[in-house]
C-alpha cells in the first residue's frame, strides 16, 4: 500500500545517506513542483531511475522490467526440453550395441570352433535375439519395458542397464522431492525410503487443516521428522504449503511445456519404473489439494522453448524455478507502488537472476523512502 508523506523544513540538522537528498530532490524538482504529490515524483523516479551522487546509475522499474523479460527470452530462445530424454535414449542404444557386439562375438567363436552343430546353434539364437533387439519399441518406456525382460548374455550390457535404471529411478524420485523442496541435491536410497510416508503425512496434515483442526502440533511432529527436506526452514503449515505450492507449479509448468510425445514419454517412463502406485497416487491427491489452497500459483502456466541447447532433467527443473521466480518478481516490481514496497524483494536471488547491478539499484531503491525518512526531509 502506498504510503503518505509530507514535508519538513530543512533546518541543517538533517543527517545525510548514501543516495543524498540533493542528488533525489533535483531529479524529482521539476515532477514535484508541476504535480505537487512527492509520494507520484518518487512512484514516477522509480519508474524512470536516476544517478547517485557519485554519478553512479540507480536502474528504474522499467529497465530493471526490460532485462528481466530479455533474459527470459534469451533462455526460451537458447534451450528445448529434448534432453531430458535424448541422454536417456542415447544411453538404452548403447546397451543395446554392448549386447549386440557380444552377440557378435559369440557367433564368430562358434564359426572359428569348426564345430558345425555349434555353428548352427549359434546361427539360430544370434539370429533371434537379433531380431529381438530389432523389435525393440521406439518409445522410451516401451523400450525399458522389453529389456527389462530381455535376456542378456552380455554381462557387461546387464550391468549398464541396471545402473541406469536405478540411475532413473532415483532421478524420477528426485523430481518428486523437488516439488517438495526445491532441493537439486542427490538423494540417498534412505531418502526414497522415506518419500511415500512423507507424502502421506503432508496429505494427512491437509486434510485436517481442511477440517479447520489445529494443525501446528502435527506440523512441528512432521517437521522433526522431515524437517531436513525443507531448506527454507518453514515454520507454519501455511509457509510450507505456499513453497510446496510454488515448486509443483514450477514443475507442472515443465510438463505443461513439453510436447505431446514429451510428456507422454516421461509419464510412461515414471509408470515403468515407479510401480509403487501408492506414492504416485499420494503425489496426486498433493497436487490436487495444493491446487485448490493457491490458485493464483499459475499451474497452467507453460513456456515455449525454441533453442538448439537440449537439456537434461537437473537443468531443466532449475530453468524452470528460475523462470517462475523471474515471473514473481516481475509481478513484484509491477506492484511495487513506493520505494518501500521493494524491501520484500530477495536481493540475493535477484543477484543470481540478473546480476550485481539490478541486485544494487533494487537496494538503493528500497532503502529510498527510509532516507529520506531519516533525514527528515518525509515523513511516511
Amino acid at each position: 500500500m502506498a504510503g503518505r508523506f509530507r514535508y519538513s523544513r530543512w533546518d541543517g540538522t538533517q543527517t545525510g545517506f548514501e543516495i543524498d537528498a540533493d542528488s533525489v530532490f533535483s531529479e524529482i524538482t521539476d515532477d514535484l513542483l508541476y504535480h505537487g504529490d512527492l509520494n507520484s515524483a518518487l512512484r514516477r523516479l522509480m519508474q524512470t531511475g536516476f544517478k547517485d551522487r557519485n554519478g553512479r546509475d540507480v536502474q528504474g522499474m522499467r529497465d530493471l522490467m526490460d532485462k528481466l523479460r530479455r533474459q527470459r527470452r534469451e533462455m526460451l530462445e537458447q534451450n528445448n526440453l529434448g534432453g531430458i530424454y535424448d541422454e536417456i535414449a542415447e544411453q538404452l542404444r548403447e546397451v543395446v550395441d554392448l549386447e549386440r557386439a557380444h552377440l557378435d562375438e559369440e557367433l564368430a567363436a562358434a564359426r572359428a570352433s569348426g564345430d558345425e552343430r555349434r555353428q548352427q546353434t549359434a546361427e539360430a539364437a544370434n539370429a533371434d535375439r537379433q531380431l529381438e533387439l530389432d523389435m525393440l519399441p521406439n518409445d522410451l518406456a516401451g523400450m525399458v519395458r522389453e529389456l527389462q525382460q530381455y535376456d542378456f548374455t552380455s554381462e557387461e550390457a546387464r550391468e549398464r542397464f541396471e545402473e541406469l535404471m536405478d540411475q532413473l529411478r532415483q532421478q524420477l524420485m528426485q523430481r518428486y522431492l523437488d516439488q517438495l523442496s526445491g532441493s537439486m541435491g542427490q538423494m540417498t536410497p534412505e531418502d526414497m525410503a522415506r518419500m511415500k510416508d512423507m507424502f502421506a503425512a503432508l496429505n494427512e496434515l491437509l486434510e485436517a487443516k481442511e477440517r479447520g483442526e489445529d494443525t501446528q502440533p502435527a506440523f512441528e511432529e512432521f517437521m522433526e521428522r522431515y524437517g531436513d527436506f525443507f531448506p527454507e526452514n518453514p515454520q507454519t503449515l501455511d509457509e510450507l504449503l505456499e513453497v510446496m505450492a510454488q515448486r509443483m507449479a514450477q514443475m507442472q509448468a515443465m510438463m505443461n511445456s513439453m510436447t505431446p510425445e514429451q510428456r507422454a514419454q516421461l509419464q510412461g517412463l515414471s509408470e515403468q519404473l515407479l510401480e509403487d502406485m501408492d506414492l504416485r497416487w499420494q503425489v496426486d491427491q498433493l497436487s490436487s489439494h495444493l491446487q485448490q489452497l493457491f490458485p493464483q500459483m499459475g499451474w497452467d502456466r507453460s513456456y515455449d522453448f525454441s533453442g538448439q541447447n537440449p537439456l537434461d532433467f537437473a537443468e531443466a527443473a532449475q530453468l524452470m524455478a528460475d523462470l517462475g521466480d523471474m515471473e514473481q518478481l516481475e509481478q513484484m516490481l509491477k506492484g511495487a507502488s513506493s520505494p518501500g514496497a521493494l524491501a520484500e524483494v530477495d536481493t540475493s536471488r535477484v543477484r543470481e537472476l540478473m546480476g550485481e547491478d539490478a541486485a544494487e539499484s533494487l537496494e538503493r531503491m528500497a532503502e529510498l523512502a527510509k532516507m529520506l525518512e531519516d533525514a527528515g526531509l518525509i515523513e511516511n
